[in-house]
């Protein structure tokens, strides 16, 4: 069993009662303490060495979302993607119908508005890393693929993928409308059409814009790790009009502000992995509101520590907040782990896995929704070296026993 851990770390008795919709509380015993929580672990059905299973997760429209992008199956690091239900059960394996060496399809993976779309960022169609993406329906079966109207050489579309609000977002990191590995991003309806095509008002060489997307809560946004050499995203409304650009309050060099972001419940959070406020490269997050304000700054409660890059992955939804940190040392070495805030950035509970092993990288990729938070951990062994896997848990909803009348759900 893996355990939720309170702010002070301590344990308690504590019982789980269900919400409305069947979805599970955790139960508090009122001091702020710990919980039990379930924990599911999934590996491929066919798993092998070097697969890296769990690289990026997903979870949406009632399924979970692994992509493996150095699966073999039609080639070498053709890539693969797997889906499950709720409860870890594998319904389908996906691979692109034209896959081919070297396509990394997988390496993003997405799920909501009932659909699924997968990344395939060193798919060649237009030159050599041009990319694409890959829309299925919830059961697996293709449904479209999409490319760039402009697409290039080197633009890597499809490096970052993600669904919501009745949109597709793919990211370009490296397009060069704006200079060299500028950066673009490119909307879509939910049947694969383009709508438009967005790059940052201010868009420079090198700031590549479209590292990370996210859409939701009415709003797509894009990091640009680079921008300015510390980073920088972007808020635009669904039809590609930007409403703003947003850095940190505290913005650094070298910090990549941008690296991982995501919108939801309201929110954005925005990951900023190299941040060294607990030691070199410790990482750190953001939450603004959706019209680009900051509101919190968070970072880990207990001791950050160099190198552990807090921000590697965000995810918002279910009311909760979840930051991976795949290089945390808590366990054994570079085993990983990944946090759990309200939407004030609150911490309510750190996660880590009953079986932590020394560079399994828990946390690098992260995703809460459906009342379940999904954590991937793309280089632990269970069958073979950087075979990979990940974990689902139920979404921790912690409440007082003193007044239940104002309990959330997920």
């Amino acid at each position: 069993m893996s355990f939720l851990t309170s702010r002070d770390g301590t344990l308690a008795s504590a019982r789980a009662i269900a919400s409305p919709d069947g979805i599970p509380f955790m139960y508090n015993s009122g001091d702020n303490t710990t919980v039990p929580s379930n924990e599911t672990k999934i590996t491929a059905s066919d798993a092998a060495a070097s697969d890296e299973f769990g690289y990026a997760v997903a979870v949406g429209s009632g399924r979970v979302v692994v992509g493996a992008r150095y699966d073999d199956d039609a080639g070498n690091a053709s890539g693969s993607a797997y889906i499950f239900d709720l409860e870890g059960n594998q319904i389908a394996k996906i691979t692109a119908s034209d896959a081919a060496d070297g396509d990394q399809f997988g390496t993003s993976v997405a799920a909501g508005s009932g659909k699924i779309v997968v990344g395939a960022y060193g798919n060649d169609d237009a030159g050599g890393a041009s990319g694409s993406a890959y829309i299925y329906d919830l059961s697996g079966t293709q449904l479209a693929k999409i490319t760039a109207s402009d697409a290039a050489a080197g633009d890597v579309f499809g490096f970052a993928v993600a669904v919501g609000s009745g949109r597709i977002v793919v990211g370009a990191r490296g397009d060069d409308d704006n200079g060299s590995a500028s950066g673009s991003a490119y909307i879509f309806d939910l049947n694969g059409n383009e709508i438009t095509k967005i790059t940052a008002s201010d868009g420079a060489a090198s700031d590549v814009f479209g590292y990370s997307v996210a859409v939701g809560s009415g709003r797509i946004v894009v990091g640009a790790t680079d921008d300015g050499g510390s980073g920088s995203a972007y808020i635009f409304d669904l039809d590609g009009n930007e409403i703003t650009k947003i850095t940190a309050s505290d913005i650094a060099a070298g910090d990549d502000f941008g690296w991982s972001v995501a919108v939801g419940c309201g929110r954005i959070v925005v990951g900023a992995k190299w941040d060294d406020d607990g030691g070199s490269n410790s990482g750190s997050a953001y939450i603004f509101d959706l019209e680009g304000i900051q509101l919190a700054k968070i970072t880990a409660s207990d001791a950050p520590a160099a190198n552990d890059l807090y921000g590697n992955s965000v995810a918002v939804g279910n009311g909760r907040i979840v930051v991976g940190v795949p290089f945390d040392d808590d366990v054994p070495s570079s085993s990983g782990s990944a946090y759990i805030y309200d939407l004030s950035g609150t911490q309510l509970a750190k996660i880590t896995t009953s079986d932590a092993a020394d560079g399994d990288t828990f946390g690098f990729g992260v995703a809460v929704g459906c009342g379940r938070v999904v954590v991937g951990a793309h280089l632990s062994d269970d069958t073979g070296s950087s075979s990979g896997s990940a974990y689902i848990f139920d979404t921790p909803n912690v409440i007082t026993p003193y007044d239940v009348r104002d309990w959330e759900y997920g």
